[in-house]
């Protein structure tokens, strides 16, 4: 079965429709009728032929092609996108809008509309001035104007007639503006989802529209145009530096921020703590002269230069020192000749000699490469390629004279080109004895034909009866008959007819035949069950809104679908179980069921109860008996 795909979100004209003539245009359809655009989810119906124009009037499904999928007249829908001068299409001055309204949004200006309550998502319905005039409207204004603008403050992220945007702090990307929105419902625009935020001037907590995922937001073409800005820090161990990051025409620009490093004697304060040159005490420094560098440490900083203060470089002695500070000790004092050694001189200035590994070195023999030190001996490494490229010889390499290639036998050799022989090498030459009968040859491109030797010819018999290529047919099968591939139809076999609502289809006489029409029914009263061509089942959840069906409950079954659930309907009668305690006996009384599904007893229907009003030692007992108040105490009794 088809995997479930998402109902898209089309432009839609919703008409009252008289009468259509049978195979008339889509275009004639909308310019005939009265319609009106809004946004709906759109519903394909395979095979459609008849159905209403939502108005309750009757359509002719042969308003479309006979084949293929349908568009139930409901909900006429065109995805044509913006139309020129309407609402959503772009626009620089008024005059380009039908409305007259050319307003912001965050891809820029676009055509608006007037409203009275509802508008597009992610626009809204507020009074504000109109364009150009001193006169106030209502009209739909983008509700994400600001989103993801670098902003300092809340009250820049929200517009004439908005409140409860928030400017979301982020300490790794800066500031950005939310837009307030319901968790409990998509107003989201694609891309962001609804999360929790905290206002840093406020302390309180709301939910805002944010890049999924902790995403970073990008900049929009207002926030381009007025080159908005948002701190940044740079953190790590040394400490945290501040800069900005500001949208350009190439996008948010990376943070401008120093990064923060030790801090050194420099005139700089490096560490971005707000202090210069306050590093540590015996902070390294450079003594440089003609015989090398060697460290000191710094006495004290002057005008952001070091004093630095230790021992100065010089010649190099064989006396186990680094004199010359570059890393090496008597480097070139005690030199023996010998590469696997290392030589160096004892602190009283004479040599020693240390074996080595893995120097590079020679060991004399012609036969090896790359030859190392191991244990102070010169070891020879990856023995020498001798392979002359005959087939027929044995290659080898004696130390003294290099390469040897001698006479072999029974090798592969080169291909003769014949099909049908073996190539051998025998006595070091190359011979191509005949291949045995039966062995693999060239083939001649036919399916049906086998290709095999035969006398040493390769030779191609006729094969009946064998699977031979396929013509593409769900319906047919491939088989050799007489040397020559054939087609013949199939019946019974598996096969798609290429609606994604039938199950089981096979094949008839070589045509894929539909099998049976999956209802795709979920067991879910409270939803609306579809199957769509090329798209599969849909149940859709708000489909049965509004619906009556039965709930959990008990005592209050009767209830209405929302949301694919089934919830008790509130204020329904219902029966109360009356608990009357010790004395009286228990009651069925009637009660009103609450939206939770739960029977509440009627206020006047439960009836009252005796309580005790003469004073007792013990226990008093109070109870009503055949209508008559009662009271008794147990003093004396069981020992009270």
């Amino acid at each position: 079965m088809t995997a479930v795909a998402k109902q898209p979100i089309v432009r839609r004209r919703r008409c009252k429709i008289a009468n259509f003539c049978k195979g008339a245009g889509l275009a004639a359809v909308i310019a005939a009728a009265g319609c009106a655009d809004s946004e709906v989810a759109g519903t394909v119906v395979p095979g459609a032929s008849t159905g209403t124009d939502g108005f309750g009037g009757a359509v002719d499904g042969n308003l479309f092609a006979s084949d293929g999928p349908s568009l139930v007249l409901d909900a006429l829908t065109v995805d044509s996108g913006p139309v020129a001068g309407e609402f959503g299409w772009p626009c620089l001055l008024t005059t380009e809008c039908n409305s007259g309204l050319c307003v912001d949004s965050p891809q820029g200006k676009v055509c608006s509309k007037y409203c009275t309550d509802t508008c597009p998502k992610g626009f809204m319905c507020v009074e504000q001035v109109l364009p150009g005039t001193m006169d106030k409207a209502f009209f739909c204004s983008a509700r994400d104007k600001y989103i993801c603008d670098p902003c300092e403050a809340s009250l820049t992220c929200n517009d004439v007639g908005q409140a409860g945007n928030l400017c979301i702090k982020n300490a790794k990307f800066g500031s950005f503006c939310g837009v307030k929105c319901n968790p409990k419902a998509s107003d989201c625009a694609d891309g962001f989802s609804c999360d929790a935020s905290t206002d840093p001037e406020t302390g309180l907590s709301s939910y805002q529209c944010q890049p999924e995922k902790n995403g970073e937001c990008t900049c929009s073409s207002n926030a381009v145009a007025l080159g908005l800005k948002t701190t940044c820090v740079n953190h790590n161990v040394y400490g945290d530096c501040k800069g900005f990051r500001q949208c350009t025409d190439k996008g948010l620009s990376s943070c401008t921020a120093l990064v923060a490093k030790a801090e050194e004697c420099n005139g700089i304060d490096d560490d971005c703590n707000g202090k210069t040159d306050d590093f540590s005490a015996g902070a390294k420094c450079d003594l440089t002269n003609e015989f090398g560098t060697c460290k000191g440490q710094v006495k004290e900083c002057v005008d952001g230069k070091p004093v630095c203060e230790g021992a100065a470089a010089k010649p190099e002695g064989c006396n186990g020192i680094d004199d010359n500070c570059d890393g090496k000790t008597d480097e070139g004092l005690c030199e023996d000749g010998d590469p696997c050694t290392n030589d160096t001189c004892n602190t009283d200035g004479s040599c020693k000699h240390i074996q080595l590994g893995g120097m590079v070195c020679d060991d004399g023999s012609i036969c090896t490469t790359v030859d190392k030190c191991v244990a102070g001996k010169c070891m020879g490494g990856k023995v020498m390629d001798c392979d002359d490229k005959d087939p027929c010889t044995s290659d080898s390499c004696n130390p003294i004279d290099g390469c040897q290639h001698n006479q072999a036998s029974d090798l592969v050799c080169p291909d003769d080109g014949e099909a049908c022989t073996q190539d051998l090498c025998k006595d070091g030459k190359c011979v191509h004895p005949q291949a045995a009968d039966g062995s693999k040859c060239a083939e001649d491109g036919k399916p049906c034909t086998a290709d095999i030797c035969t006398a040493g010819k390769c030779t191609h018999p006729q094969q009946d009866g064998i699977e031979c290529a396929d013509d593409g047919k769900p319906c047919t099968n491939d088989v050799c008959v007489n040397g020559t591939c054939t087609h013949p139809a199939n019946t019974g076999k598996l096969c798609q007819d290429g609606n994604s609502c039938t199950d089981n289809d096979s094949c008839l006489n070589g045509v894929c035949k539909a099998g049976k029409l999956n209802l795709c029914n979920d067991g879910n009263p409270c939803t609306k069950d579809t199957c769509l061509n090329n798209a599969g089942c849909v149940n859709d959840p708000n489909g049965g809104n509004g619906l009556p069906c039965k709930s959990s409950s008990g005592d209050c079954p009767l209830g209405v679908c929302s949301g694919g659930s089934c919830f008790s309907s509130p204020n329904q009668p219902c029966t109360y179980k009356y608990d009357g305690g010790i004395c009286n006996q228990d009651l069925n009384i009637p009660g009103t069921c609450s939206a939770a599904g739960t029977c509440a007893a009627n206020k006047n229907a439960v009836p009252g109860k005796v309580t005790c009003s003469v004073p007792c030692k013990s226990v008093c007992i109070a109870c009503s008996i055949f209508g008559i108040p009662t009271q008794l105490c147990l003093d004396g009794l069981f020992g009270f």
